[in-house]
């Protein structure tokens, strides 16, 4: 076999179509219902096996995006079963243009979780928990001072996901890394339309005086003022 037919290692071949594949289904150039080429086109067009084809719909699959029917092919499934949250998922789609609407329904996912999170963190968390947001915070002001907007947004994820994991609720520490993705995601859309990065900095600072002063309802409250600053800043409204 020639060998400009691997022009890749296989572990770089799979990423490649894997996510080549994702985009274009994200991006609705395979629509929901809609069939993959064949796989003899799919071989044809990245150069690979059969079993690669298939490895890679496998991975699809089991995120939720295609399905594969007898005698029909690899088909798109609908939107709603897609696992959007996955963070492959996310990051592909991250690189594609942001979606409003995905972005404010994260925005009311975080609304529902992120308050609750803080109330638990101000009747549970440790000191050793407290200490990485109290370093977030820390490196977001530091950030903001030098107009350093991308490692603001990296110390802002840092804050986030160290709430979440300063509940003591398994389920939302293991929905850290998932709602850092979702705000990497997000920032992509608020850069252009923030107000003023840095703006709500004075709200993070109050919900960890919160945490510090076990004041739980406080912390709830002032998380929620927060989120509601992210939904200005992204230009959208709830209905």
């Amino acid at each position: 076999m020639a060998e400009t037919s691997k022009p890749l290692l296989k572990p770089r071949v799979h990423r490649h179509v894997v996510k080549t594949l994702a985009q274009r289904i994200l991006s609705l150039q395979y629509p929901p219902g809609s069939a993959l080429p064949p796989e003899p086109d799919l071989c044809e067009t990245f150069s690979i096996s059969r079993s690669a084809v298939r490895e890679a719909i496998k991975v699809l699959d089991s995120k939720g995006m295609v399905t594969t029917r007898p005698r029909i092919g690899t088909v798109v499934r609908a939107r709603e079963d897609w696992n959007l949250l996955d963070p492959d998922v996310l990051a592909w789609s991250m690189e594609l243009q942001p979606s409003a609407e995905l972005v404010l329904s994260l925005i009311e996912a975080r609304q529902v979780i992120e308050p609750a999170a803080a109330r638990f963190a101000a009747l549970r968390a440790t000191a050793g928990e407290i200490a990485p947001l109290e370093d977030a915070f820390a490196r977001m002001s530091r950030f903001k001072s030098v107009q350093d907007f991308e490692a603001f947004n990296k110390a802002d994820i840092d804050f986030h996901t160290a709430l979440l994991r300063a509940s003591g609720n398994i389920v939302f520490q293991q929905l850290s890394n998932t709602i850092g993705a979702a705000l990497a995601y997000s920032f992509r859309l608020t850069i252009s339309r923030a107000r003023e990065p840095g703006a709500s900095l004075p709200n993070h600072g109050e919900v960890i005086e919160r945490i510090r002063m076990r004041d739980s309802i406080g912390a709830f409250e002032a998380m929620t003022r927060l989120l509601n600053i992210a939904i200005v800043d992204v230009g959208l409204h709830q209905g």
